[in-house]
């Protein structure tokens, strides 16, 4: 007996916009996709030192320190860094993974120097009933104030970013506060009349 299928359910897994399996293995090998050539880093400080050259321009890192000062934790800053560098084909999978808690720190250090507060993670905490609540903030005041006493928080740790790296965070200029709103001029109309 033959099985009939529901053609709109067909027409629906057809046009749903996902690839259909094995479908990298019948495209045309000249038009690669950047990810599916070989990494243009294959080093582990290489590409770092290409990171922190690039995060160090002055608009992305006013970008980036402003982005994370607003809220956005600094682990989602790092995967989205990252991904857009293995998506381009600068690195594999497996160095993007090699790559995440140095960038953190990174990130990290440029918050510190431009004073402004950041989270590590996303909290998940709004489901949460207030006792919860309660009780996770204690655990974490008592893990903050264990650790500040055990070491100097605002330190990187050694060994995960490299002194050039650290050297040229440390001389970056900073503006007067990156949240603050720009004291430029605003801009004049274009409709407005010339004398």
């Amino acid at each position: 007996m033959i099985e009939e299928y529901n053609q709109e359910g067909v027409n629906a897994i057809a046009t749903a916009g996902k690839p259909i399996p094995g479908q990298s293995l019948a495209n045309n090998p000249d038009e690669s996709r950047p990810f599916e050539q070989p990494p243009e880093f294959t080093e582990f400080r290489e590409a770092l030192n290409y990171l922190a050259e690039e995060l160090l321009e002055p608009e992305i890192y006013e970008g980036l320190v402003t982005g994370i000062g607003q809220g956005v934790p600094i682990t989602d800053v790092t995967l989205q860094i990252l991904q857009a560098g293995f998506q381009e084909g600068k690195w594999n999978p497996d160095l993007l993974m090699m790559l995440i808690e140095p960038v953190m720190y990174l990130l990290m250090a440029f918050c510190e120097k431009a004073g402004v507060e950041y989270r590590i993670d996303s909290d998940d905490e709004d489901d949460l009933s207030p006792e919860d609540e309660d009780d996770i903030l204690e655990e974490k005041a008592k893990n903050i104030a264990s650790l500040a006493q055990s070491r100097d928080m605002s330190k990187i740790p050694s060994g995960v970013l490299p002194k050039e790296i650290i050297e040229d965070i440390e001389e970056l200029e900073m503006p007067s506060s990156l949240l603050a709103p720009s004291n430029q001029e605003e801009p004049q109309s274009l409709l407005a009349k010339s004398e």
